[in-house]
């Protein structure tokens, strides 16, 4: 890494490993490390003899009590000496472990694990799901040299076998007269633990969240006074021959709304745009009475649990929604692009599945919010509770070949929804030229929706690994999620086929005797496509373990829905990820890397090498979505999201239909499986440099930067009662944040110098490198409040929060904002700002040694 990417956004002399290394070029070869494990251990071994020596007096006192926190502390000095040994010998240097993160990914062998996945539909809770899980547990346990426990270590969670499988067992020992308990890593396999040394494990844990299932539906439209409707929905996916999953999809896997109310609705049709406030509201305005109505909205803008909310406060009584071709962009049949299989333009009976929790509220069990959803949970809430976090009417999507007849009774009546405030260029819709006028309505003729669910407490399945590292209180985790709505090409099994290739890796190293320096924990959430229920059941049930010792969080949903390579980041994790795109070839052009891609598709010069367009390039802030949501928003920790969108020219994304399958993949997603691999590619060598970096690579200095652009977010906004809100306590202690993490910025300077020269106390270097590393791993812990967020305090961050009504989207200083955009509270408002005041200078003296 060159003298100017250290320079960017305050990083000063971080480097992610010690000795400092040259920029990695990506290689082809598989082969790894030539260093022997034998001169490995003996490395480790003589170093944990120095470092014993030296830290033992620790523990001198034989009659005073046990202290866990002066016990953990031994064990990261001696785990950062042991790293510091081999690091400065360089029997196993940054580079090689790299080459091997970087050549063991393989095409085929993605595809491959994409197809182990995509054969059948694992719908959360069902058969499918649980077989789903189990392959992940199969798959993960050969990558990494374990016994096949087949059927085996499936735990319930809440178990001390749960936990300990997790955190690690623990052993009573006699100290001072009393008997005192603390962690030690257990599930020693005999092949894999010589010398004490900890193996691997896998193991399944369960959860018993609320899910639904479709038991019948119907949509018919029936003109006043007739007998029998004129037109009944086929609420179908065709079966497409060159689409062989799609025969049984059609059937197996029913088009229909997560945690959508049981019942029926009738009434008459309305429609409601994207189903926004804003749209329901530009309703009322022009007189449209939506009591009783049935709302029909387009898919698009804020998440779809939202839009259902929204109808039924404005009185609707069911929620229809669909998929327009305005959101196609340009592969659209009216453009003339055949439709799929045929070519790349949407199957006309293509249907969006998903949840229609109010994700914003809360994600999770809608029953159990806060606390994990145990077997023997006994304080859930009922299923009509009005606290829980799922709609009062009943919804359903269809497809836009449903849609037409409905829109097109329409036409002529209400009023015609035109928004020229929006530019030239923009549609209401893409059917114009099948003859839809997209008029607001109410229609003369009566809809009736049936939609019959089946409510039950379920079980469901999170596959989990941990690889050991020396440290057991310096945590990474690298999760997906493997439920899909349909067969998961795309979503999200793109995702898990790129966590196989990392996971593969990692067993490559392992084998070579590879140890990291801090533990590893992989990931494969179910029911996140309900509302992100395994990851969030699993951060309530682990709250407490996770804000001490997780020092990232490293997300991946969807790898690749197109060719739009992107990143979602905590601002302290945007630098290390942009790093690391470097070193990883664009697969669609190698002639540059992943991210000379993103500068040039953000508007950049398309360049080798960094410059002032990297350092320029802006990578967003998390809304929510997906499983990284309990992770930095509800116990405050550094998170990230990757992989691969759709741009307007490509192929269309079947998202959560029947047709996000193997053959959509193979023939339009991703041919070559090449963006799978470079995702893998990313998602390895982060994972490995935060493992295995002595300071950790989070950049508090770049967050604490993005702070004065989130208040000037803020300046921005209309001003309340006339009068402008008085942000300078908030600049103020802003600034303050900002001199805290320049100074934390020259300690790391001062001891990455230390280190690399080998003068001084190498023990003193290792205790100030422990000090700094816990500072950065609890920088973002300072944005948590326990009483959360106005009107949902699931969410705690005072940062970053999805919006109230955008579902997905990030809103930053979320309670700020909303109080002057959605609240229009001025009073609010001045409260706000005393409590992010409050807040910034908690973290700006945690910062400080």
């Amino acid at each position: 890494m060159d003298s100017k990417s250290n320079e960017k956004q305050g990083m000063g002399d971080k480097t992610p490993l010690l000795p400092t290394t040259n920029k990695i070029s990506e290689v082809s070869s598989s082969s790894g490390p030539t260093t022997t494990s034998a001169r490995r251990a003996g490395v480790l071994f003589l170093a944990l003899i120095v470092a014993s020596i030296t830290i033992n007096p620790l523990f001198s006192s034989r009659s005073k009590p046990f202290d866990y926190r002066i016990a953990g502390e031994w064990r990261a000095l001696r785990g950062y000496k042991a790293q510091h040994a081999i690091l400065r010998d360089d029997p196993f240097s940054q580079a090689k472990v790299e080459k091997v993160l970087l050549s063991v990914p393989d095409n085929e062998s993605a595809r491959n694990a994409s197809h182990s996945f995509t054969a059948i539909d694992h719908v959360a809770g069902t058969e499918g799901d649980r077989k789903s899980a189990l392959l992940v547990k199969a798959q993960w346990e050969e990558l990494l040299g374990l016994s096949l426990s087949g059927d085996g270590n499936v735990l319930e969670s809440g178990t001390i076998e749960s936990k300990e499988a997790l955190i690690g067992k623990t052993k009573t020992k006699k100290c001072g007269g009393s008997r005192q308990k603390r962690s030690w890593w257990g599930w020693k396999e005999s092949h894999g633990a010589k010398h004490g040394k900890e193996s691997p494990r896998v193991w399944v844990d369960t959860y018993y969240p609320l899910l639904n299932y479709p038991v019948k539906h119907s949509l018919t439209l029936t003109p006043p006074g007739a007998a029998e409707p004129r037109f009944v929905a086929s609420l179908v996916e065709d079966d497409i021959p060159e689409d062989p999953t799609s025969h049984n999809g059609r059937v197996d896997v029913p088009t229909f709304h997560g945690f959508s109310k049981n019942g029926t609705a009738k009434g008459q049709l309305v429609y409601a745009g994207r189903g926004n406030r804003e749209d329901f509201q530009a309703l009322i305005a022009h007189g449209v009475d939506l009591k009783g109505k049935i709302a029909i909205v387009q898919y698009g803008g804020a998440f779809r649990g939202l839009k259902v909310k929204a109808a039924a406060e404005f009185g609707a009584a069911g929620c229809i929604v669909y998929t327009d071709p305005a959101e196609d962009g340009e592969s659209t049949a009216e453009n003339g692009f055949k439709v799929y299989p045929d070519g790349p333009a949407r199957q006309p009976s293509s249907v969006q599945r998903g949840s229609v929790q109010f994700l914003s509220i809360y994600p999770g069990d809608p029953l159990t919010p806060f606390t994990p959803a145990y077997k023997n949970a006994t304080e859930r809430l009922p299923r009509d509770s009005p606290e829980i976090n799922i709609p009062t009417i009943p919804s359903f999507p269809i497809s836009y070949q449903d849609a037409l007849p409905l829109l097109k009774s329409l036409n002529g009546k209400g009023f015609q929804i035109r928004d020229e405030s929006k530019g030239p260029e923009w549609r209401e819709g893409g059917l114009e030229y099948l003859g839809v006028e997209y008029w607001s309505g109410p229609g003369e003729d009566t809809i009736e929706m049936v939609n019959i669910m089946d409510d039950k407490v379920t079980p469901i399945w999170n596959t989990m690994g941990v690889i050991p590292g020396h440290l057991n209180d310096e945590v990474v985790i690298l999760g997906n999620h493997n439920d899909a709505w349909t067969f998961g090409a795309g979503d999200p099994n793109s995702g898990t086929a790129s966590v196989h290739e990392v996971v593969k890796a990692l067993g490559v190293l392992l084998k070579q005797g590879w140890t990291p320096l801090r533990t590893i924990v992989l990931a494969s959430w179910d029911a996140e496509e309900y509302g992100l229920v395994g990851s969030t059941e699993f951060g309530e049930d682990f709250a407490a373990w996770l804000k001490e010792s997780v020092v990232a969080y490293i997300n991946v949903d969807v790898s690749v829905a197109g060719s739009a390579y992107g990143i979602g980041a905590s601002p302290s994790l945007a630098d290390l990820f942009k790093d690391i795109s470097d070193v990883v070839t664009d697969p669609d052009q190698a002639s540059r890397s992943l991210l000379a891609k993103l500068v040039s598709e953000a508007g950049g010069d398309d360049w080798a090498g960094h410059g002032e367009a990297s350092d320029a390039l802006k990578i967003g802030p998390l809304g929510s979505g997906s499983d990284f949501t309990v992770f930095l928003q509800h116990l405050g920790l550094a998170s990230v999201n990757v992989g691969y969108s759709r741009k307007r020219t490509d192929p269309v994304y079947h998202y959560h239909s029947i047709y996000d399958s193997a053959y959509w993949m193979d023939h339009f997603g991703d041919p070559t499986f090449g963006r799978h691999v470079a995702v893998s590619k990313v998602l390895g060598v982060a994972t490995v440099r935060l493992a295995d970096s002595l300071i950790l690579p989070i950049n508090v200095t770049a967050y604490a930067n993005e702070l004065s652009f989130y208040a000037s977010k803020i300046r921005s906004l209309p001003s309340l009662d006339g009068a402008a809100l008085d942000l300078s306590p908030l600049d103020k202690v802003i600034h303050s944040v900002q001199k805290a993490a320049r100074e934390l910025d020259n300690e790391i300077a001062e001891v990455t110098a230390s280190l690399q020269s080998g003068k001084g106390c190498i023990r003193k270097a290792l205790k100030k490198t422990r000090s700094i590393n816990k500072r950065l791993q609890g920088f973002e812990g300072g944005f948590i409040t326990e009483e959360g967020l106005p009107q949902r305090p699931w969410y705690r961050s005072r940062i970053v929060a999805p919006g109230r009504y955008l579902g997905y989207g990030a809103t930053t200083f979320p309670a700020l904002t909303e109080s002057i955009t959605l609240d229009k509270n001025s009073t609010e408002a001045s409260l706000e700002i005393e409590k992010l005041v409050k807040i910034l200078g908690g973290v700006a003296s945690g910062l400080l040694p």
